[in-house]
């Protein structure tokens, strides 16, 4: 070996080295990680009563009898909402008005209309108190004025849904009596609050801010974070509200599931809800399932639809193992240690360097550069930014490291797992885990670790003088055109299938697959499933050309930055990603060991097709 190849040798150890012991201070962190998850067996579960509401009008039902109806099938919960204008009228307590519509009836009375705006919002109580938190908690003040004897209200504009009125304590006071754990719904105002929180009504456990800001966003936040410690405040999965970033570590949180109204009347039948809710409780680390009865008969009984669904679901909890009731125990209580997390990061940073050094020269460094540019515009100078590098570099570094054979798709296997405990170690802390702030850069975890992969692969077998000439020389035909739209069919499924709601979705056979293998565990991605074959039979057949090979084994390198994706989402318990990979790591490989033997059948078979092609020509 020459004197520089023995130096590339002892840095590639050193630098591997460093990465071995920085996996020590990522398990311990990894550890505590487990234990605080494992520790989280309690599931609330509430149901929506303005939605109870509507279903109970159509059959003639209160919301409270509904209730009871569905507290005898298993349901703890109910969801209540902060009163407004509109509620107060419904229920008898105030009557509203528009400006215009005043001012008509007191002209068809003959009477002259008051010098009020037309689209003002005029409101008077009918029974006494009745508007006296409306009054008190909204900015600016009320104008008042007399009419007929009767105080009126106004506000500027159209705020009767809006206008929070605080709660109905009659109300509350109701259903806790009944024996319903009670969520509340808090708005806030189209102006400003105040007092925010304080008339948060104690019979409640669990505060749940309706619309898109949380109540007193963006000048009551401190008054609102006071007002929240005896509360659990939920964060909402998927349905991000202005100001809980600011106030999520501030205030007990608890991570919550639910599913718009119209989504569940025409698309989730009660099976489904069910699965869904499983899956969130158990992958994602919801401890608050919110409930939305069906309102409409497109899926069938609405009535028979709703006690379908609680019937199965809670007792499907339990059978699971969780305790189904109110919640005792906050949202999370894993605390990272900085010590740790900083010497987890220089292995984060060595398999950056491994990775530079699998590029031919300059080109590591270049890629390196790239890399580490991307990391910073999508994270920030952050500990973010260092978990996004675990997830681009550890993924490609396997397949780059080990030898084009059979154990190599293991080797690369261990090698993300790795990557995906330091990324853990160096991302995870309390924002992160109850998805306050989402893991930044997710969509490029998928996309980079594959193209760099590939870039690494290509730029080994020539320069890229090399491979521009031979792109510009080369005569298109038929397999390069369906080569390439192979490719980019490829990776317009990887991008449109991201998220929770993807432009494609999930095929009915993966489906039924998953729904076999969750029966008995985690579920696998299907990135995994398809990638891992595809790999296994690129390193079974090493006699197939270069423009076979490198497709198959990026579409493995994919596989590998699916297991780093699904360790950046911080809210999946660490076991279960870890079983996940497992599974699908093992599907793959059976699916692997059934497809190469067939691949080198079919192999032999072209060869002696297309040499049977060439002996007629040349007899021709």
């Amino acid at each position: 070996m020459s004197p520089t190849g023995f130096r590339s040798s002892r840095l590639d150890q050193a630098l591997w080295l460093v990465v071995l012991l920085a996996l020590v201070p990522a398990a311990v962190l990894g550890l505590r990680r487990v234990a605080a998850e494992g520790s989280r067996e309690q599931v609330a579960v509430v149901m929506d009563e303005q939605a109870l509401a509507v279903q109970g009008s159509m059959v003639g039902l209160t919301s409270l009898e509904l209730g009871r109806r569905y507290q005898a099938l298993g349901l703890p919960g109910v969801a209540l909402y902060e009163d407004t204008i509109e509620t107060l009228a419904s229920k008898g307590y105030a009557a509203t008005l528009l400006g215009s519509e005043l001012k008509a009836q007191l002209v068809a009375a003959g009477e002259a209309p008051p010098p009020i705006p037309s689209n003002a919002t005029l409101v008077t109580a009918l029974a006494p108190g009745a508007l006296d938190r409306l009054i008190a908690k909204n900015v600016p003040p009320a104008r008042s004025f007399e009419l007929n004897g009767r105080t009126w209200y106004l506000w500027p504009g159209s705020v009767k849904p809006t206008l929070p009125a605080g709660p109905d304590e009659a109300q509350v006071r109701l259903w806790k009596s009944a024996g319903f754990d009670v969520a509340y719904r808090p708005r806030n105002g189209p102006y400003s609050l105040v007092g925010v929180g304080a008339d948060f009504p104690p019979e409640a456990s669990y505060i749940v801010h309706a619309g898109t800001q949380v109540a007193g966003w963006p000048f009551g936040l401190d008054e609102l974070v006071a007002a929240s410690q005896g509360f659990y405040t939920a964060v909402i999965e998927g349905s991000p509200q202005n100001g809980m970033a600011e106030i999520a570590n501030k205030v007990p949180t608890v991570r919550l599931l639910s599913f718009n109204q119209d989504y569940v009347d025409r698309r989730l039948r009660p099976g489904d809800l069910v699965e869904k809710y499983l899956l969130g409780v158990e992958e994602r680390n919801v401890r608050l399932l919110y409930l939305r009865p069906y309102t409409t008969v497109e899926l069938g009984d609405p009535i028979a639809n709703t006690e379908k669904l609680v019937s199965a679901l809670i007792p499907a909890l339990r059978a699971h193992g969780y305790d189904v009731g109110p919640l005792e125990s906050l949202g999370t209580t894993y605390r990272t240690n900085a010590w740790l997390r900083g010497l987890a990061a220089l292995g984060v940073l060595a398999g950056a360097l491994l990775l530079a050094r699998r590029f031919p020269s300059p080109w590591g460094a270049v890629a390196l550069g790239l890399v580490l540019l991307a990391c910073l515009f999508f994270a920030g100078a952050r500990w973010d930014a260092l978990a996004l590098l675990a997830a681009l570099v550890f993924p490609a570094l396997g397949y780059l490291t080990f030898k084009e054979r059979l154990p190599a798709i293991l080797g690369a296997t261990a090698v993300s797992l790795a990557g995906a405990l330091l990324l853990a170690a160096v991302g995870s802390e309390r924002e992160t885990l109850l998805a306050i702030r989402p893991f930044s850069g997710v969509g490029l975890t998928l996309l980079a670790p594959p193209l760099i992969f590939l870039a690494a692969y290509l730029l080994r077998l020539h320069r890229p003088v090399v491979w521009i000439k031979r792109l510009l020389t080369t005569n298109l035909t038929f397999g390069h055109v369906a080569l390439g739209l192979v490719a980019l069919a490829a990776v317009g499924l990887v991008l449109l299938r991201r998220g929770n709601d993807p432009v494609i979705g999930v095929s009915q056979f993966e489906l039924t697959l998953r729904s076999l293998l969750g029966e008995f565990v985690a579920r696998p991605r299907f990135k995994e499933l398809l990638g891992h074959p595809a790999a296994l039979v690129a390193l079974a057949l090493p006699g197939w050309p270069v423009w076979l090979r490198a497709p198959l084994l990026t579409a493995g390198v994919v596989a590998q930055a699916s297991i780093l994706n699904s360790f950046s989402h911080y809210h999946t318990p660490l076991l279960i990603s870890l079983e996940r990979t497992g599974v699908a790591l093992l599907v793959g490989l059976v699916i692997g060991a059934v497809l190469a033997p067939l691949a080198a059948l079919l192999t032999r078979l072209v060869r002696r097709w297309l040499q049977g092609a060439e002996d007629d020509l040349s007899h021709a």
